[in-house]
């Protein structure tokens, strides 16, 4: 009765083996990943791990890339305006966001005109961008978000500036606030 029922117990693992693969041919499924690869969640990997004499790879600072590139200004007032902000420019890709708040704005005033122009506050140039218009919502306070179709590193390059003039504005129209931009660069490391 014994030797039955060891024979029987044999066969079961005999079917067991042979259907997972007995290493003598079978092997494993070759779709799956062998086990020294598999790590729990968190766990190094045995492709994670050093060997003896090798050295783990040196910390590394992330460096940002052009599309993480924010930079923020005020606004300060020009010509005794009394208007200020603040504005912050974002990069997107080929184009730069802005974000502007603009409040000390004078009664009258219902609508006002952005640009980046090229140049300093003290001495603006030629304008490069149109930002606006830029709605006077109520307590004379105006927001807006634009983008423009200029990259954040054209812009950031220390030769522009952010102009803020009123609704009747033209060129030769002395502005109520400006912002010097300034000259990004990538982080050394």
């Amino acid at each position: 009765m014994r030797t039955i029922a060891r024979s029987a117990a044999a066969a079961v693992v005999c079917l067991v083996v042979s259907a997972c693969g007995d290493g003598a041919g079978g092997g494993p499924d070759p779709g799956l990943d062998p086990v020294g690869d598999v790590g729990q969640a968190g766990a190094a990997t045995d492709a994670e791990t050093t060997t003896p004499g090798e050295d783990a790879a040196p910390n590394v600072a992330p460096v940002p890339r052009p599309e993480q590139v924010v930079v923020a200004g005020r606004l300060s007032p020009v010509n005794n305006s009394g208007v200020t902000g603040s504005a912050t420019l974002h990069a997107l890709g080929e184009q730069t966001e802005i974000l502007l708040n603009v409040t000390g704005i004078s009664e009258g005033n219902r609508l006002l005109h952005g640009s980046i122009v090229q140049g300093t506050c003290e001495r603006p140039g030629t304008v490069v961008a149109p930002v606006g218009p830029i709605p006077v919502g109520a307590g004379n306070i105006a927001t807006l978000t634009d983008t423009i179709p200029l990259p954040a590193l054209t812009v950031l390059n220390g030769a522009h500036a952010l102009q803020v003039k009123g609704d009747n504005a033209g060129p030769a129209t002395p502005p109520l606030a400006c912002s010097p931009l300034p000259r990004w660069e990538r982080p050394a490391g």
